[in-house]
């Protein structure tokens, strides 16, 4: 963490003034003196109704460095001081349909993504060809040749890598301007992983790991970034030995830190399902009928993985970042903005009824956007934070 102040110049005054540059030298060694060591200060101009940021280290007090955007975040993105983009080329047709200052915004993106499977897997490539600048890949599987009718961009060589690696590789040899950077991790047990986490733009939750999506639920308030969290569900039954597909369906669910119901809340995540899960981790072996003598259930959305329902569900999911960025979106009275399902069955799209929890600790309460511990997202396991006051 980093102390940081924000002002305005009533007098419009558009850019950071000698005063401004006088007090943020002040400021930074009154912080180095009583911390020590290397610290940062974080200044924010509001002029004229436009952000403006930079950033002064004590190892260079004198030399302050432009912020790369300013995010604003409600119930969308705006992306502010951003700096401009070449839109030709590859992004030229997205800024024909959207604008430069869209493909210059998502240029300017991190975007993390948990999971680079069925749905995390053609997430990464639609970001990667849509010119986001920066993609973290965490996964902490490895390829199985099972996964090779849904994983984009593996290949049968690639069995037995961890696929955040494999995709990592293949956005690379795209040879378009994103860096990427893969992280062989669990989200909930990883300090690195955490603290990468936090440094991104945007999170697309693309797992089916209830752990890692309590993790992301706790997350996206104390880091204070939008999660984009995608499942399937559905249900297959047995008919004269050939299999019968009677529901599928892919979920996006859309939760800033002050808008949209949480995890919990959308009936995405039970305290059940994730008391299951953590008794499998103790225990690999255990039984369904020991899950049941301990009242535990797997529960959870679950679906076979199927590459146009997988790749259909990361269509709409990064369709949905570019309505975040520049809304595009007309949502019928019936489909909620913050979670819809679109039914590959039925070929319709709706949503489940919102819960309206207000003492919902995360988007009721709202007590994990003033989370008070020493630890990542309160968690001892995690490790302590560092925090410069």
């Amino acid at each position: 963490m980093a102390l940081g102040f924000a002002h305005n110049h009533p007098t419009g005054y558009e850019a950071f003034s000698e005063i401004d540059s006088a007090n943020e030298r002040a400021l930074l060694e009154a912080l180095s003196n009583r911390n020590g060591g290397h610290v940062n200060l974080v200044a924010l101009l509001l002029a004229n109704g436009t952000w403006k940021g930079r950033v002064r280290s004590s190892s260079a007090p004198n030399f302050p460095v432009p912020a790369r955007h300013i995010a604003i975040i409600g119930s969308r993105i705006q992306l502010g001081s951003f700096a401009q983009q070449d839109t030709t080329g590859f992004r030229s047709r997205q800024a024909a349909a959207f604008g430069q200052p869209f493909v210059e915004a998502l240029a300017s993106l991190r975007v993390g993504v948990i999971g680079a499977s069925g749905t995390g897997s053609p997430v990464i490539t639609l970001l990667a060809r849509a010119g986001v600048g920066e993609i973290l890949i965490i996964d902490n599987d490895c390829l199985d040749e099972t996964n090779l009718n849904r994983v984009r961009g593996a290949r049968k060589s690639d069995v037995g890598e961890y696929k955040a690696d494999v995709l990592a590789r293949f956005v690379d040899a795209l040879g378009l301007p994103v860096k990427t950077a893969s992280m062989q991790s669990l989200i909930d047990v990883s300090p690195d992983a955490v603290d990468a986490l936090s440094t991104c733009d945007v999170v697309f939750g693309c797992t089916d790991d209830q752990l890692g999506r309590q993790l992301l639920n706790s997350a996206l308030y104390a880091f204070a970034f939008p999660l984009i969290d995608l499942g399937l569900g559905g249900h297959v039954t047995e008919k004269d030995e050939d299999a019968v597909l009677r529901s599928h369906f892919g979920r996006i669910s859309v939760i800033f830190p002050e808008f949209g119901e949480c995890l919990f809340c959308q009936g995405v995540l039970r305290e059940v399902w994730i008391r299951h899960q953590e008794a499998l981790r103790e225990n690999p072996a255990l039984t369904e009928e020991q899950a049941r003598e301990r009242y535990l259930e797997g529960g959870g959305e679950g679906a076979p993985g199927v590459g146009p329902f997988t790749s259909a569900t990361a269509d709409f999911g990064v369709a949905t970042l570019f309505d975040l960025l520049k809304p595009f979106r007309r949502f019928p009275a019936a489909v909620r903005k913050d979670q819809f399902f679109i039914d590959f069955v039925n070929m319709e799209i709706n949503s489940r009824g919102q819960k309206g929890d207000f003492d919902c600790p995360y988007c009721g309460a709202h007590e994990f956007t003033n989370l008070n511990s020493s630890h990542r997202l309160g968690r001892p396991s995690l490790g302590r934070r560092t925090v410069h006051v």
